[in-house]
């Protein structure tokens, strides 16, 4: 063969070894660019849905709720329910025209009274339309609509949410259809439930920022999968109207996630409102990418891709050309890629927090992350077993299940509590994975994590009543389920009991709000320091504190409520002196569930009350 022929030999295969390699980049920067549009489909959901839900919604929800409050607490009001006469209404009417005419999404703003009367009632047709009031001879009995049976059965004067729904009149639904939302506060005088303030809101322009964007389709929906608003407005309030449209319809195969919560699947991101609309509907906004959109970026890609084919095969004849005298150029590529391999490996090192093991647990190696995480150096860890951080708190129970994970060849992932050198607190969500030989034996493990201790103390928080730094009442919630659970699982006693404050409201009377919670606070550090380990205590609302004390029959609970009682009766507050406190306990009985047993415990602190309070009543 001549070196002309040799010549075009290699020039034919270094040819066809680009064109192949021109495919195969373009094959896998194809499917990068794929990787990449999803990544930014999914930030772009994040941040439209975050945009809707935190700009649009929130705001608006709570300029509705001020409103609210504002007509709850006005004097006028006050007035009116004290010693009512014609005059005090038309008082009170000007209040709630004036509130009216301030903000044209209000369609309808009244008092009603503790009968279900309406008493004010100020109307609008349209948000173009001023308010007009409503004359006394049509305002309407509403003591059987559902709002007023929930609102006038409230203990405490909070803000209630209705669902959103279609504005009814004289029983019938309003046509053209009149998206409603409904805020109101019951009026509580002496604990005694004496009117309500509701206002209903065109909800049409609530969530009409919420309908649109240019990349998604959107979706409202209810907790039982009804649409609220649908892209196409004819199937829009499907609860309400003939539409037979529902979640199962649009989403057959993803609208179970969906209700469980799932806030991201293959064709859907959805976002929870509840947290913000607070009401029945438990509603979550759906977010699902365009056809037209999805088409544009995908077309788009394969575009670039077949660009890119055809612009490598014209640069690989010149290439190809010159390939057998470019050695060092060769050489200098490797060494290039060889610098940034162990660039890269010093960037995982320094942020990455890794570990590898023996079988045995010993630490074999660990990242600068890892060591600067948990205060030690490398040369104090390597030799040493992973429980070095341990956190004494974490249960056998989890590390006998992971161990079991991993010693099957599987991969583990889950949260886990350490210590530092310090003996402070972090978190690390974990990723554990086997390492095996040719032979598919394990012989090592690595641990990936990432510190999620923000995150953590993020959900702690939440979790805490600001003023008093003990538990709130969702956690009570969680808590109460749980250990009720527990209970009846293994038959073991349990027992609530609920406190109040005596005269509390003479104390914010007399020595001012801040006094009432210096002295709430108070009670709860005497309550925290004289409970048992395994004793739960939190703020329920107001002045009410409830504590769970679980495998703990109702007379041993009676006798720690006592040593409460004292405890607070024998305490010098600041300002006030002495104070005293109620108590009602109950104990887990029979098939009761966790409503009736609170609501024994109730009963009892009501009753402790009525024998002249300051005691303790065993229901």
């Amino acid at each position: 063969m001549t070196n002309k022929n040799f010549k075009l030999m290699f020039f034919t295969y270094f040819v066809i070894f680009g064109i192949l390699v021109a495919f195969f980049g373009s094959f896998v920067g194809y499917n990068m660019n794929l990787i990449d549009i999803k990544k930014n489909i999914d930030k772009a959901s994040q941040e439209v849905g975050l945009i809707k839900k935190f700009d649009y919604l929130k705001p608006d929800i709570e300029k509705f709720d001020e409103i609210v409050k504002a007509l709850s607490t006005n004097t006028s009001l006050e007035e009116y329910i004290t010693s009512p006469d014609k005059q005090k209404r038309n008082n009170l009417t000007n209040v709630f025209y004036a509130i009216s005419m301030s903000n044209n999404f209000i369609m309808q703003a009244r008092f009603i009274s503790a009968e279900g009367k309406e008493i004010v009632r100020v109307d609008r047709k349209n948000k173009y339309d001023k308010p007009f009031i409503v004359e006394e001879s049509n305002l309407q009995d509403k003591s059987q609509r559902d709002y007023f049976q929930i609102v006038s059965h409230m203990k405490e004067a909070k803000i209630w949410h209705s669902r959103i729904d279609l504005n009814i009149e004289n029983g019938k639904i309003e046509v053209p259809y009149k998206p409603t939302f409904r805020v109101a506060q019951p009026i509580i005088k002496d604990n005694k439930f004496v009117g309500m303030v509701i206002v209903n809101l065109l909800a049409s322009e609530m969530i009409s920022g919420l309908k649109k964007s240019t990349s998604f389709d959107h979706f409202i929906i209810d907790k039982d999968g009804y649409f609220i608003t649908h892209p196409n407005d004819e199937y829009s309030w499907s609860r309400y109207t003939n539409s037979s449209i529902r979640l199962y319809d649009e989403f057959p195969l993803e609208a179970e996630k969906i209700l469980a919560g799932e806030n991201k699947g293959e064709t859907f991101y959805s976002f929870q409102l509840n947290d913000i609309l607070d009401n029945e509907d438990k509603a979550i906004l759906i977010l699902k990418l365009k056809v037209a959109y999805q088409s544009t970026l995908f077309s788009s890609n394969i575009k670039t891709s077949i660009l890119i084919i055809l612009l490598s095969i014209l640069v690989s004849i010149p290439l190809a050309f010159f390939a057998s005298i470019a050695p060092s150029r060769l050489q200098k590529s490797l060494f290039l890629a060889n610098h940034e391999l162990r660039r890269f490996a010093d960037i995982i090192d320094k942020y990455v927090i890794t570990a590898t093991t023996k079988t045995n647990s010993i630490i074999t190696s660990v990242s600068t992350a890892f060591a600067k995480r948990s205060g030690y150096s490398k040369e104090e860890l390597i030799g040493q077993k992973m429980n070095i951080i341990r956190h004494p708190d974490t249960s056998n129970e989890l590390y006998s299940e992971l161990w079991e994970t991993i010693e099957a060849g599987k991969n583990w992932q889950g949260e886990l509590k350490n210590l530092n050198k310090d003996e402070d607190i972090y978190y690390l969500e974990q990723n554990i994975l086997p390492i095996k030989d040719g032979n598919n034996r394990i012989v090592s493990y690595m641990a990936i994590g990432n510190d999620i201790t923000a995150k953590k103390e993020v959900e702690r928080l939440s979790e805490i009543d600001k003023l008093t730094g003990i538990y709130n009442r969702r956690k009570l919630d969680e808590y109460m389920e749980s250990e009720f659970n527990r209970a009846k699982r293994y038959r073991q006693p349990l027992s609530f009991m609920i406190l109040d404050i005596d005269h509390f409201k003479n104390i914010n009377d007399t020595y001012g709000h801040p006094t009432g919670d210096s002295t709430l606070q108070t009670l709860a550090k005497i309550l925290t320091d004289n409970l048992r380990k395994s004793d739960i205590v939190g703020r329920y609302g107001g002045e009410e504190f409830l504590i769970i004390c679980p495998e703990t029959d109702k007379n041993k609970t009676a006798l720690l409520a006592e040593k409460l009682r004292a405890c607070v009766e024998n305490t010098l507050f600041n300002d006030i002196n002495n104070m005293t406190i109620s108590i009602g306990v109950a104990e887990f009985e029979g098939e009761n569930t966790v409503k009736e047993l609170l609501s024994r415990a109730d009963r009892a602190l009501y009753q402790a009350k009525h024998n002249g309070r300051n005691c303790v009543v065993i229901g």
